[in-house]
């Protein structure tokens, strides 16, 4: 990529003496080109006109726009010189950069399109990783990581000498890290899951065990005052019993037979008289 650059803008600057040695701009953009002053490029070459530069001066203004960071007029000016020039030997160059450009303004899904297009016309070209390189870049920003990986280990093992196959292996190891972090988290997840569970359990069986506990308490007492209530009540009955018995034993000593007394008097009476005989 940086050859073909390099051998542009040689060819540009051999041409630019010879059709424009009074171009002044064109001039001064070709040196700010060359001194990698992205902004004054742009600067020069968009004074040239839109509809008036012609195919390598406009290669180049896209170039800076993009080394630039101004990737929506970069997006602008490829559609422009894909349209204006559809047979230029840069087509493939700037189709490709267009695909960039699309990713870095967020448009992913036409990120993909536009390369997958690129990848399919031109197979053999030495920015073919590096398209596939940014498609994967796309479908990794999307969070659709299986895509992405299948195409970063894709330029790992088929392209393993291009400049992108570097990137591709950081891509990967993020990747994996990712997933090894997101299996983490599930299994904290699912572990903190059945530990909750766990708790809820022992804390229900808790309140369980506890409102057992006060109901057993509860039934023990009503059973233990149930209880106290019968032998107080047993106790009640003995002490009006005995004093029932007390009353009638009493009441039996002061009521005395007449007749028997009576006849207890004539007996000692008779007792007497005997024993006075017995004397004589």
């Amino acid at each position: 990529m940086k050859k073909i650059i390099s051998f542009v803008f040689i060819s540009i600057l051999s041409c630019a003496f010879v059709f424009s040695n009074n171009d002044d701009f064109l001039l001064d953009g070709y040196e700010a080109y060359r001194k990698n002053d992205w902004s004054s490029a742009m600067f020069f070459f968009r004074k040239q006109g839109i509809n008036n530069i012609q195919e390598e001066p406009m290669y180049m203004l896209i170039m800076s726009e993009i080394y630039g960071g101004d990737y929506k007029s970069a997006l602008s000016d490829s559609e422009f010189f894909l349209n204006k020039y559809p047979d230029s030997r840069y087509v493939p160059y700037i189709q490709y950069q267009k695909g960039r450009c699309l990713h870095f303004l967020s448009r992913n899904e036409d990120c993909i399109l536009v390369l997958s297009d690129f990848c399919h016309q031109n197979p053999d070209s030495e920015m073919y990783a590096a398209a596939l390189y940014w498609i994967a870049e796309a479908f990794y920003s999307e969070y659709n990581f299986d895509s992405a990986l299948a195409l970063y280990e894709r330029i790992v093992v088929d392209f393993s000498n291009d400049e992108k196959a570097f990137d591709a292996r950081y891509r990967i190891e993020m990747i994996e890290q990712r997933q090894r972090e997101e299996k983490l988290l599930y299994l904290l997840k699912v572990t903190g899951e059945e530990n909750l569970a766990v708790r809820e359990d022992y804390e229900r069986q808790l309140r369980l065990y506890k409102a057992e506990d006060k109901m057993g308490l509860k039934k023990q007492l009503n059973e233990a005052q149930l209880r106290i209530q019968s032998l107080e009540k047993l106790l009640s009955e003995e002490r009006y019993n005995s004093e029932l018995l007390r009353e009638k034993a009493e009441n039996n000593v002061e009521k005395k037979d007449p007749e028997v007394e009576a006849l207890k008097i004539k007996a000692k009476q008779l007792q007497f008289l005997l024993d006075e005989q017995k004397k004589e």
